[in-house]
């Protein structure tokens, strides 16, 4: 997907935009890059040469990848969220207990943000990734939080051909409202999901409210 930008006016907002790119693949070319944002290319490589000196941006020839120093960070701020943080020892017994791939997730206006994805067997066959922002409309999980935000309901489910997803939405405290969701083969999923899914949920947000 090719995205221009407009240009910022500040250090900070060329940066950002710069950096958005990345969301959508994991490497791209200076060329690339500057296509993607419209800035200068010059502009655009002067901006990498830094990125690169203080390892936000990692040079491998000539593609560019997300450098260890923005990973690192990135995994502290989510480490320290504080929905992630009090949602994670129920991702985890849900993925022990039903042997499905787990996600995390939050809705940002009309979009939602994976924050955490546990997964197994069948976690390439989802192609989806902590950090990744998609179109609430989209998905299960936006289904689900956008359902909850309208006062209609509190779950969604999914059943395509190969892949059954359910998800169910909860007030996460301080305006947040976050979906957890277990999607695997239609043939492994209990048939109890629905209620264990709802359940998990629950007490996350019983957890968020204190």
């Amino acid at each position: 997907m090719t995205a221009t930008f407009e240009s910022p006016n500040t250090v900070m907002g060329r940066v950002t935009a710069l950096l958005q790119p990345f969301r959508d693949t994991e490497g791209l070319t200076l060329t690339e890059l500057a296509r993607r944002t419209g800035f200068p290319r010059s502009s655009t490589h002067r901006m990498l040469l830094q990125l690169v000196q203080v390892g936000l941006v990692h040079r491998d020839g000539t593609t560019y990848h997300l450098g260890p120093k923005l990973l690192e960070l990135g995994a502290l701020a989510r480490t320290h969220d504080r929905v992630h943080q009090v949602s994670l020892p129920t991702l985890y017994d849900l993925r022990r207990d039903t042997g499905l791939v787990v996600h995390l997730a939050v809705l940002e206006g009309e979009s939602l943000l994976y924050l955490e994805k546990i997964g197994g067997r069948w976690s390439a066959d989802l192609r989806t990734r902590a950090g990744e922002r998609r179109p609430a409309r989209g998905t299960v999980e936006g289904a689900a939080m956008l359902a909850f935000r309208d006062a209609a309901d509190e779950a969604a489910t999914c059943v395509g051909d190969r892949i059954c997803c359910i998800a169910a939405a909860f007030d996460a405290g301080h305006g947040e409202i976050a979906a957890l969701s277990v999607a695997g083969p239609r043939e492994h999923v209990p048939d109890d999901l629905s209620r264990r899914v709802r359940a998990a949920a629950d007490t996350v947000a019983t957890r968020a409210a204190h």
